[in-house]
């Protein structure tokens, strides 16, 4: 079944799981989503997750680029985005880009903008949700654009050596999750001091065109009720792996992302371990749906 990415141009997150259709050479259907709030349709898939993006196969719903590439994995296996020989290290050093060191490449991006750059609807919406402080951003840029750029040093480093990819021949998640970082920070004129610093490391820039030029894969156009059409009409994959106490079996639980102002998701448990967590739930338009989270960055609740 052909996957659908729900995204938008500008986000980093998305521009990795774009990079990584690129990767497998796959064919993949786009739905653009609105960067900020409302989501009715993306919210009619998840149950209320509304960060960006998410992945569609059929009936299952995956929330997190962490569940995103895995399930990519899972539906073309070769290449792999965990070539030998990090493996599963590629997911570690993913982690580490998405987590602290995306924040310091939000700082080196965005602290610099003027007043009114991005948009107002923006960055209330960020601030609701995420508790995002353009002044207290812009009073942490010196200091989050100098992790930024010692990130940026490790990787020119690890790269000196000449392998073309941080793992050696063959690019990988850990490559996807450094290069969307400072792909934003390249997108963002504001930041041209930081980007400039980052590609004058030859290493970096020589890895940065490399990865780049991988492109996007196959992309075709869909209309949101596409996917919710596409969504009904399917039924979630049988779902394995074990329930960790002390939750149950087909308990409500509730889902939600560390971090977030967003409503949590309901559903049915059905898978809870550090693979991940599954539940079902149904959609007044998809009907029943399987909602994919990965582990880490997740708290599951009682219902």
């Amino acid at each position: 079944m052909t996957p659908i990415l729900h995204h938008y141009a500008a986000s980093p997150f998305a521009e990795l799981v774009r990079v990584g259709f690129g990767v497998k050479a796959m064919a993949w259907q786009s739905v653009i989503v609105s960067n900020i709030l409302p989501k009715p349709g993306q919210a009619e898939l998840t149950g209320g997750y509304v960060r960006t993006p998410v992945l569609q196969i059929g009936a299952d719903i995956y929330c997190d680029t962490a569940a995103i590439l895995p399930a990519l994995e899972g539906l073309q296996p070769d290449p792999s985005f965990y070539p030998a020989p990090l493996g599963t290290l590629h997911k570690v050093i993913a982690s580490w880009a998405g987590g602290p060191q995306f924040m310091a490449h939000v700082g080196a991006a965005m602290g610099s903008m003027p007043a009114g750059a991005m948009g107002e609807g923006f960055i209330e919406d960020r601030k609701r949700r995420f508790g995002l402080d353009m002044a207290q951003l812009g009073k942490a840029t010196p200091h989050l654009t100098a992790q930024a750029m010692t990130a940026a040093c490790w990787l020119d480093a690890t790269l000196s050596d000449g392998r073309a990819f941080v793992g050696g021949d063959a690019p990988g998640h850990a490559d996807l999750a450094l290069y969307a970082n400072i792909w934003f920070v390249r997108a963002i004129p504001f930041a041209r001091d930081a980007a400039d610093g980052m590609f004058a490391l030859p290493a970096l820039a020589a890895w940065f065109a490399r990865v780049e030029a991988i492109g996007h894969g196959t992309r075709t156009e869909i209309s949101e009720d596409d996917a919710i059409a596409i969504a009904a009409a399917a039924e979630p994959m049988p779902v394995s792996g074990r329930i960790d106490a002390p939750f149950t079996a087909g308990q409500t639980v509730l889902v939600k992302t560390d971090g977030s102002g967003d409503p949590p998701v309901a559903g049915r448990l059905a898978r809870l371990d550090p693979t991940g967590i599954v539940v079902l739930r149904e959609g007044a338009q998809c009907g029943t749906v399987a909602v994919h989270f990965p582990r880490l960055g997740q708290m599951v609740l009682p219902g």
